[in-house]
Order: structure tokens, then sequence, then C-alpha cells
């Protein structure tokens, strides 16, 4: 039986590769001299990626950079990272993934109370927090929409530096997991602020016991031990 399902499986797999081929109009046929070397398995791939519309997005966003840095006055420049071959709809459909509200549509009648600031003397017209140590170094999302995680790790290891002097690198993998409040497609600070008030939030030390997994680019089963 599970020979005939092995079968069945590698068959609708080559299956699909002829559909795809056929579809896209691509020799996927591969011999021994397309894997001898690094570089003919590079040609290899990019005879299959969609190279055009990815060098077409690169090539904008070179020329956005490159215009940018010549106007003068400005504070910082821009430079070519991983993501210069992304369009600007591409990276804000994948990296921007925080939503307003709450997973129940609205920000729950009565949980919220807005309050006037307290008088606090003279403010300055800027502040920069890295100045103060009050940060922690950038991290890196990846592929996962996970920023809303990312944001609300942030801020609380921010006003816990502020609070008590004590800067603690927390971990995003527990909100992504236990919080409910989204997943690699986005997600709602909102109600990740509620679990971490409510729960409490692990020390992020790169899966060392009895700090909380690293980081691992999906959403996992929540492992938090409340003991």
């Amino acid at each position: 039986m599970k020979k005939t399902t092995l079968s069945l499986v590698v068959g609708l797999w080559a299956v699909l590769l002829v559909a795809t081929a056929a579809a896209q109009d691509v020799d996927l046929t591969v011999t021994d001299k397309d894997l001898e070397t690094e570089e003919s398995m590079w040609n290899l791939y990019m005879d299959l990626a969609d190279v055009e519309s990815r060098f077409e997005a690169f090539k904008a966003n070179a020329r956005h950079v490159n215009e940018f840095n010549k106007k003068e006055g400005m504070t910082y420049r821009l430079g070519l990272n991983q993501f210069s071959d992304m369009t600007f709809e591409e990276f804000a459909g994948k990296f921007t993934g925080g939503r307003t509200g709450s997973i129940a549509g609205d920000l729950r009648d009565g949980a919220v109370t807005y309050c006037k600031p307290p008088a606090v003397g003279y403010v300055p017209p800027s502040w920069n927090w890295t100045k103060y140590g009050v940060v922690t170094p950038v991290k890196n999302q990846l592929t996962c929409g996970s920023c809303w995680a990312f944001s609300v790790a942030a801020a609380v290891e921010s006003i816990n530096m502020i609070r008590t002097g004590n800067l603690l690198t927390l971990s995003e993998q527990q909100i992504l997991d236990c919080s409910g409040a989204g997943d690699c497609n986005g997600g709602y600070p909102y109600d990740a602020f509620d679990y971490v008030i409510k729960t409490g939030i692990s020390l992020d030390n790169r899966g060392n016991p009895p700090y909380y997994p690293p980081y691992e680019n999906q959403k996992q089963k929540c492992r938090f031990d409340p003991n």
C-alpha cells in the first residue's frame, strides 16, 4: 500500500513538472554538464527564475537610490540591499503586516481609555532613544510577515529598559506562536500587547534553556511554559 502511494505521488510530481514546463515554455531537462560547477548550476537557476521582472524592479530602485543621494541637506543616505529587486507594493505587502484594531474587529469597547498626557515641562523637538542604550540591535524577520510581533517585542524591551534600567532581548517567536494575534501574513499588535500583559514574555537567547526557542521564520506550536 505504501509503495503504491509513493508511486502515485512521484507520478503526480512528474506530471506537475511537465505541466509547469509547458505553461512556461521552459526546457527543464538537466544534464551532467548543468551540474558540473556552481556557475553552471547558477545559469540553470537563472533560466527558470523570474529574472526580467526582478531586474526591472532592481533598476528602478537603483535609480531611486542614486537620485535620492544626490539631494542636499538630507540626514541619511540610501543604499542597495536584499530588498532591492522588490517593488514597493511587494515589500509593503510582505513587511508591513501590522493591522490596526484587534482580531475582534474593534478596540473592544471600554477596554481602551484615552488620558490627557501629564505636563512634563520642556519637551525637545526630537529624541533618539538609541543614543541612550534603550534599544536592542536591529533584528531580521526574514521572509515571515511577522513585523507586528517584532514591533511589540521591541516596544516592551525599550519600556522595560526605561523603567528598570535592564535591557533584555525578548522573544518574537513566542509572540508569533502563542499570542493568537497573527501569523506570517500579518497580525494585530493590540492583541499581542494584550497577550504580553496577561501572560508575560520570555527571553530570547537563541534557544538556550530555559529561554524560548530562537526565531524560526515561521509560526510554530506554542512552547511557552508559564511554570
